[in-house]
């Protein structure tokens, strides 16, 4: 099974809801798959399949799969080899706390990986806000290409909430934010609390920080600019020519940008706002 944001494939089909999120991705984070799910999730059985061999046992599952003819010594040490994929984590997290089956499982796994668009993309679509108009594709666009960074820089899964927030400045909120500017003109920005503002920049700076001073910011600020290039470098492809101008920071502010939006980030660490709009929201 290829990632496929199976999560957020979860939420948007209504299988999740949005107080189960958090707690779901933190057991995630450390989940370990057991052979039924592995040989599931890349296709070497079915959900019958599993039924059939009927062992809790994740030793004596693989003894008995291998002695019907189901799974070969191989493909046994092939899967237990390679790294689990974060998709395959949830699901195991999702069987553990018997929220979902081996049989729903196979059948969500196959919707999952065949779900156009992705379903990160399909969040964003969902929200209605008719200002925001045309700008919503390349909204969706920069959602998915913000998460595909979040995992490799900062190496946590992500599930967006798919509504515009409403904001609830807390007493110590840090935003970062940086523009794109000419052919398309977007301005995207980081919203968080004190603790996940200071675990986003741990994670991407690989510094001990403990308060939110000029590292902090900096080291937000500096995944925002590699991000946003990196997301540029793709739009180039398609002939755009677009700037990244210097990213801008603020506490506790209430951001006010053209066609905006402000979705709420689900992580294994906690959750942020991540700001998007066609102008500059920090002032």
């Amino acid at each position: 099974m290829s990632s496929c944001y199976f999560a957020q494939y979860l939420l948007n089909t209504g299988f999740l809801e949005e107080d189960q999120l958090l707690p779901l991705l933190y057991r995630a984070a450390d989940a370990v798959p057991g052979t039924a799910l592995l040989a599931l999730s890349q296709g070497l059985m079915t959900a019958a399949q599993v039924a059939s061999v009927d062992c809790a046992d994740d030793e004596t599952f693989a003894v008995r799969a291998q002695e019907r003819g189901l799974l070969r010594k191989s493909q046994l040490m092939n899967m237990h080899q390679a790294a689990p994929g974060r998709d395959v984590r949830f699901a195991q997290v999702l069987l553990d706390s018997q929220l979902m089956d081996y049989a729903q499982l196979e059948e969500a796994f196959h919707k999952c990986e065949t779900a156009e668009p992705n379903p990160v993309t399909a969040a964003v679509h969902m929200v209605k806000i008719e200002e925001i108009g045309q700008d919503m594709a390349f909204y969706g666009e920069y959602v998915d290409a913000f998460f595909r960074s979040l995992l490799r820089f900062m190496d946590t899964d992500a599930v967006v909430l798919p509504e515009n927030t409403l904001l609830h400045v807390a007493e110590e909120t840090y935003a970062v934010s940086q523009r794109l500017s000419g052919d398309l003109n977007i301005a995207a920005g980081i919203m968080a609390e004190e603790r996940v503002f200071l675990e986003m920049a741990r994670r991407y700076s690989h510094e001990e920080i403990h308060e939110v001073d000029e590292l902090a910011v900096d080291s937000i600020a500096e995944f925002l600019n590699v991000m946003n290039g990196l997301f540029v470098v793709n739009l180039s492809k398609r002939e755009m020519d677009i700037d990244l101008e210097m990213p801008r920071s603020a506490c506790n502010i209430r951001p006010d940008g053209s066609h905006q939006l402000m979705l709420r980030v689900f992580t294994d660490f906690g959750s942020f706002l991540l700001v998007l709009a066609t102008d500059e929201f920090l002032y």
